[in-house]
């Protein structure tokens, strides 16, 4: 059944109305409701429950956020059936997760990466100490090799000249 266009004009009259007394703007309210002659209206207002309008205006702000969030552009909630507005959450909500699951798989393996990468720097700082060590010991090793060449080309030429001195005498 199609509502009466005039019907809701004056229900949104009347809300407005009850919102600005609610607010304490009395001349305010008493003015609009003058102008917009709300008071020639049947309205029960028993049935009608403080807030009504900050109430509305609120849900109408959700909606608005939400299809920002669903990126709809042009198509609007309110005109959708409830199963398509909770399959569109829900395509939503799975892109979303896909979304941060790929970012942490990409976190993972940028983790593991690293892990290698610092593994690997770490085997190299180990060889390259490894390497300098036998590097050292092989210096060494020639260092003493050296002075024991040089001891024994030293005692050689002294039992030569000792040699040579008691074939000289």
């Amino acid at each position: 059944m199609a509502r009466n266009p005039m019907e809701s004009n004056d229900e949104l009259n009347y809300l407005v109305i009850r919102y600005l007394q609610e607010s304490g703007f009395t001349n305010a309210a008493f003015a609009f409701g003058h102008e917009s002659r709300i008071n020639r209206i049947p309205i029960e207002e028993d049935l009608i429950p403080p807030g009504t309008l900050v109430a509305i205006v609120q849900k109408g702000l959700l909606y608005t956020e939400l299809e920002e969030k669903l990126g709809n552009g042009n198509s609007y909630l309110m005109t959708k059936n409830i199963n398509e507005v909770q399959q569109m959450i829900k395509e939503k909500k799975e892109k979303i997760k896909n979304e941060q699951e790929k970012e942490n798989n990409n976190k993972r393996e940028s983790k593991r990466e690293r892990q290698d990468t610092d593994r690997e720097q770490e085997k190299d700082k180990k060889m390259k100490k490894v390497n300098e060590e036998e590097k050292e010991k092989e210096m060494q090793q020639q260092e003493h090799q050296d002075k024991d060449i040089a001891k024994n080309h030293g005692d050689m030429t002294k039992a030569k000249l000792s040699a040579d001195g008691v074939s000289g005498g």
